[in-house]
């Protein structure tokens, strides 16, 4: 039991814990005194060792108890789960079992607790037994069994029983606790599962779930598979198919749901049942009767044969040495019944064979659905000795010839077991580790006892070699140190030396980075030591001491004086820049230890001047911008200055007003740089780039700069004017003696009114010149135009919010929002009641508000009953702005009547482009939107006029260029194709064309309404002064439409032949008189005949004969004189719609006074017929000017 104890505490993770623990022990008191953790070696002392030690053994003294307690909680934790109610509640039948089972466990499982795990048992915990399932049949004798296995069951010692469930049947599973192992009888329902059949299920699957949840890695270590013989030669064959089948569903369902291949152990009970087999075995003694009865098969970790390969062999040599005893058994009884009996036993076994190879055979046989059971062994024994024995032999040939069986014996015996103890404790017991774990959980413990043991050896190793790197890590820093240090006094060797007279500070920088980067140097900002150097042999804060004043000499004697010589040089080549010169002097007196040091002063001055100084070079701006740093933060050595240079700098810094300096240094502040400028992309929104140009050629995105801002003037600006006082007595220094000022209250006042002059006067001119370099984009069509003013009129008016834009900036004596002390004193300003003044003013200190006061009263406005704010000069240079842009109350501004008439114009350029009303849009009432915006431009403000004009001109200008384009396209597309068709190679227009024009296409063309006079009435009426003669063109919103007057002139005739050939819309009609004048005497007669209508003349009083044209009959008409005479022509006469008009062309027409009135002179074979021809009209058609001269003109 001692041993046992032993071997328990020497688990391997408590091995494993103790072997660390005495490694690290060991490692403690030998190579502790080495360990120091910064300055502190705590093992250096015996005490300190001793401590480490006791507290390292503690440690683990605990570890192990925790291990056992968590073993002894993994029993207790198994236990009570076994018996939690975790039954199926949708299954009452299933939970009725699993209860009753659970029930019966508590009650064993307290007896056991309460037996402190004492003895053998106590030894090995529960958790720890091998555990082995029994499943069989109902009635196979499994419980019998085990009841007289001749084990020890601790349960009997303290209840009274040796089981559970007791000896006549297991209707649940009894739990049978052994010294060597846990038994599981399961009951025989759970095998055939024919009782119960869902529930029986149920409840089995329950019970391997148990196992499996608290015994994940090997839930059991082998099945004990219980087969009656009895049963097994009295049942046919499809019932002996069945229970193996059974058997076989079983051991499927333990394999796949516990997870492990675990080994079977078939064992065929009740063998007192065959014939013979009490007297063949009766002479066995108590120790004989314990060994075992059957074979065990060879075990191969990797099967490759049958299962049943070997069964053969060995049934027959079990046969073998049973008959080799029946001849000894023989000879011992005298009783020739009972001799018989142990003759035919061996029969009577044989008979068994093909009916148990062929059970086994189907529990199993191979399948490539299902895993291999590892069958390694058929056992037979018997539990005890009751019911009568089955003779197969006698019984098979009862059957076969008809005879009665006769009985072979009562049955009776003596309650004895046969060949169990030795097969469980011999055979089953001792090969508990055949069962395999699940992989999961293996592989889980086998790298926790991989981690364990290595994470023991790394630590030991781990520290070795720890000490071992951190010491050739610090021995190499060392060395790294010493070689530095050598290429250092080589670098400096190199470097000019005092005095300096140079300012080539990248000469400088690697010696500076060289001595920067010394091991444990704090100037390099105390970084972390690498973790190598560390392990308590770390020798970087000896070395860094050192480091830290070598960098500190080397920065005073390299850095300084090139720093200092450099603002000498610059202050000598920037004697005519007050600004810069005394922002220069400052940062020299500075450095030099002749004024009060400003860190940040100087920083920003070197940011600047190597900027300018190493363009490109980012990386040695950074590396000289850091040693400043760690110059600025260490002691500096002080070095003569040159007097002779700050005395001629002061003297003329003194020269310099000291309102414009203090104003300089104001505007120039890097706060004041750093502030965001007015910008008109901002201002004006994003559609500003669209619309707006600078005719200076400077970008929108360049504006006023951020410190000519109303938030700038009462946030930086007001405020340091206030503390003026203290900028004054803060730099009067830099001047020496001709610094000092007078600082009452009236004198700062006096220079915070000038400096407020300097920057009103500024602010004004940056606005004022920023608004005269704003134009708007000149248009390039009508279609830009149309989008440049839809932006300049639309609710996000670039020029609206410029315009408002400035007004608010220039608002400068209201405070923004949010303005802080500076703006509360000066709103306050602004009121009349002295207790709002007070209020506001409070925050200031008392030198403060007297300055205040100060420049109020020293303001122009002082004398009048509420003095000038702050700010009002600004204010009152912008108030046209300010008044153009407020609205009146309840009535819109002057900048909303100049967007609305925007909006005007850009309705009216929007119907043009659309082509629609040209007229009207160009040339309405009034002017047009454009005429009336020009008209509006003398009210206007600066620079709202120039803006104004700059959209009326341009609108004017695309807008007629516009019309223009839109009626040539319109001409082209409505009128000039036809009238082209129409007119070109026919007569009228040509005359000596053979074609005529056909009247219906002159009428759609000349006629009242048709297209030439519909087009002009339509688009070009409003463009033409037709009353002048001849007719020209009118200027629009004074730009001239630029159609030529050859064109106009064109568009006159065509009037004209409107006028003179159509009485009304439709086809032409005219009409005329003719009268006879006079008739050559050779000719009787003349007859003129027009298209139907005649007149005749015989040398009689002359009558006036009225006719028209196109006539009733048309297309022909004549002249003809008679009397015929032969050899000459006597007839003239055309054919056509235009016959007359030919005709006419053929004789001599003759003008007269009359511009109605025509003579006609017809000279036909040399005689002569002369009419007088009258139009209808004082518009004469038959003039022709109109008609030959009119060509289509081909564009506008």
């Amino acid at each position: 039991m001692i041993l046992n104890r032993i071997r328990a505490l020497f688990d391997p993770a408590i091995l494993a814990l103790v072997l660390f623990g005495a490694i690290l022990g060991a490692a403690i008191w030998f190579m502790g005194p080495l360990l120091a953790i910064g300055e502190a070696r705590p093992f250096d002392g015996l005490w300190g060792r001793l401590v480490a030690i006791g507290a390292l053994a503690a440690f683990v003294v605990i570890a192990c108890l925790a291990i056992l307690l968590r073993r002894r909680g993994r029993d207790r934790a198994m236990t009570r789960a076994i018996v939690e109610e975790v039954a199926d509640p949708e299954d009452a039948a299933a939970a009725a079992e699993l209860d009753e089972l659970r029930a019966r466990m508590a009650e064993a499982l307290g007896v056991l607790r309460g037996r402190g795990m004492r003895g053998r048992f106590g030894a090995r915990r529960l958790f720890q037994l091998p555990w082995y399932v029994i499943i069989g049949p109902p009635g196979a004798g499994k419980t019998t069994a085990i009841v007289n296995s001749g084990l020890h069951f601790p349960l009997a010692e303290r209840m009274g029983k040796t089981a559970l469930g007791g000896v006549g049947g297991t209707r649940n599973c009894d739990w049978w606790f052994t010294d060597e192992a846990v038994l599981l009888d399961t009951a025989g329902r759970y095998t055939t599962q024919e009782s119960g059949g869902e529930a029986d299920a149920k409840a089995w699957t329950g019970f391997l779930d148990l196992l499996k949840k608290h015994r994940g890695r090997q839930p059991i270590n082998g099945a004990l598979a219980a087969i009656s013989l009895s049963d097994l030669a009295v049942q046919s064959e499809a019932e002996r198919r069945d229970h193996a089948r059974a058997v076989r569903n079983r051991l499927a369902e333990l394999r796949e749901r516990l997870g492990v291949s675990f080994p079977v152990y078939v064992i065929f009970t009740k063998a007192d049942r065959i014939a013979g087999f009490q007297e063949f075995f009766e002479d066995l003694g108590a120790a004989e009767r314990e060994q075992v009865w059957g074979f065990t098969l060879p075990y191969e970790k990797k099967p490759r044969g049958a299962p049943l390969a070997g069964f053969g062999a060995e049934f027959e040599a079990l046969l073998e040495r049973l008959e080799n005893r029946s001849l000894e058994r023989m000879q011992a009884e005298s009783d020739p019944q009972r001799r018989a009996l142990v003759q035919g036993f061996p029969s009577q076994v044989a008979s068994l064979r093909g009916a148990a190879e062929g059970f086994l055979s189907d529990v199993f046989r191979d399948s490539r659905y299902e895993a291999r059971q590892l069958l390694r062994g058929v056992y037979f024994t018997s539990g005890t000795q009751e019911g009568a024995p089955i003779d197969r032999l006698m019984a098979g040939m009862a059957r076969t010839f008809g005879i009665s069986r006769q009985a072979v014996g009562s049955g009776a015996g003596q309650g004895r077991s046969y060949f169990l103890t030795r097969l469980l404790t011999g055979v089953v017991f001792p090969e508990a580790g055949l069962v395999s774990a699940d992989d999961r959980v293996e592989r889980r413990y086998r790298w926790t006892r991989r981690g364990a043991a290595a994470a023991g050896v790394l630590a030991l190793a781990g520290a070795c070699a720890a000490w071992t790197v951190s010491y050739r890590a610090n021995a190499a820093l060392i060395a790294g140190a010493q070689d530095r240090a050598a290429q250092f006094r080589e670098l400096a060797a190199r470097i000019p030396g005092s005095p300096v007279g140079d300012d080539d500070l990248a000469s400088v920088l690697p010696a500076l980075d060289l001595l920067l980067g010394l091991p444990g140097n704090p100037a390099a900002g105390d970084p972390e030591p690498p973790v190598e150097e560390t392990f308590g042999l770390y020798q970087g804060d000896a070395v860094g001491t050192e480091s830290a004043q070598a960098y500190r000499a080397a920065l005073n004697a390299l850095l300084l004086p090139r720093l200092l010589y450099r603002l000498e040089t610059q202050m000598q080549a920037s004697l005519n820049d007050p600004e810069l010169l005394f922002e220069a002097l400052k940062v020299y007196l500075m450095l030099g230890l002749q004024g009060p040091m400003a860190p940040e002063i100087v920083r920003r001055w070197m940011r600047v001047d190597w900027a300018v100084a190493l363009p490109g070079e980012e990386a040695a701006q950074a590396s000289l911008a850091l040693h400043l740093d760690r110059m600025l933060a260490q002691p500096m050595r002080e070095i003569a200055l040159n007097g002779p240079l700050v005395d001629q700098v002061r003297g003329l810094l003194s020269e310099t007003p000291l309102a414009e300096r203090v104003y300089r240094s104001i505007v120039g502040s890097p706060e004041a740089r750093d502030l965001p400028a007015f910008r008109l992309t901002e201002a004006g929104g994003p559609a500003a780039s669209r619309v707006l140009l600078r005719p200076s050629g400077k970008p929108l995105s360049e504006g006023v700069e951020g410190v000519y801002t109303r938030a700038a003037f009462h946030r930086l600006v007001l405020p340091e004017v206030l503390s003026i006082a203290a900028r004054v007595r803060d730099e009067a220094w830099v001047l020496g003696p001709r610094g000092e000022v007078e600082t009452s209250p009236a004198g700062l006042a006096r220079i915070g009114r000038d400096v407020l002059g300097l920057y009103y006067t500024d602010y004004v001119s940056r606005y004022d010149g920023l608004l005269a370099d704003i134009d708007v984009v000149p248009v390039e069509s009508l279609s830009h135009a149309t989008e440049v003013v839809n932006v300049l009129s639309g609710p996000t008016s670039p020029l609206v919010a410029i315009l408002e834009a400035v007004a608010r900036e220039t608002r400068l004596s209201r405070p923004p929002p949010e303005a802080g002390v500076a703006g509360a004193a000066v709103g306050a300003a602004g009121a009349a009641a002295d207790l709002a003044r007070t209020e506001a003013v409070s925050a200031l200190d008392a030198r403060g508000q007297a300055l205040f006061d100060a420049i109020s009263a020293a303001s122009p406005g002082a004398g009048e009953a509420v003095p000038e704010r702050p700010g009002q000069f600004v204010e009152d240079r912008f108030a046209a702005l300010h008044a153009f842009v407020e609205a009146p109350q309840g009535a819109p501004s002057e900048l909303d009547g100049v967007v609305a008439s925007l909006t005007e114009v850009y309705r009216e350029l929007n119907r043009l482009s659309l082509g629609q009303d040209t007229g009207t849009a160009l040339a309405g009432q009034g002017g047009g939107a454009a005429a009336r915006l020009q008209e509006r431009i003398g009210r206007l403000p600066a620079p709202m006029d120039r803006w104004a004009s700059q959209v009326a001109s341009a609108s004017s200008g695309v807008a007629v260029g516009g019309a223009r384009a839109e009626l040539n396209a319109l001409w082209q597309a409505q009128v000039h194709p036809f009238c082209s068709r129409a007119l070109e190679g026919r007569y009228p227009f040509d005359r000596s064309a053979a074609a005529d024009v056909a009247l219906q296409d002159f009428g759609r063309l000349f006629g009242p309404q048709g297209l030439i006079d519909g087009f002009f009435q339509e688009h070009l009426l409003p463009f033409v002064d037709a009353a002048a003669s001849p007719w020209r063109w009118k200027r629009v919103n004074d730009v001239d439409l630029g159609i030529s007057d050859a064109v106009l002139a064109q568009f006159q005739k065509a009037a004209e032949i409107r006028d003179s050939f159509f009485l009304a819309p439709g086809q032409p009609a005219i009409t005329f008189d003719l009268t006879p004048v006079a008739l050559d005497p050779n000719v009787q007669q003349v007859v003129v005949e027009i298209e139907g209508q005649e007149v005749s003349y015989a040398h009689g009083p002359p009558e006036v004969t009225p006719l028209k044209w196109p006539g009733a009959a048309g297309g022909r008409t004549r002249v003809a004189m008679s009397p015929a005479q032969a050899g000459i022509e006597n007839t003239l006469s055309r054919e056509g719609p235009w016959a007359w008009f030919r005709l006419l062309d053929a004789a001599e027409l003759r003008r007269t006074n009359v511009t109605d009135r025509n003579r006609v002179i017809f000279n036909i074979g040399g005689r002569i017929a002369i009419f007088q021809l009258r139009a209808g009209s004082a518009l004469n058609p038959f003039s022709g000017s109109a008609v030959r001269g009119f060509r289509c003109p081909s564009s506008l």
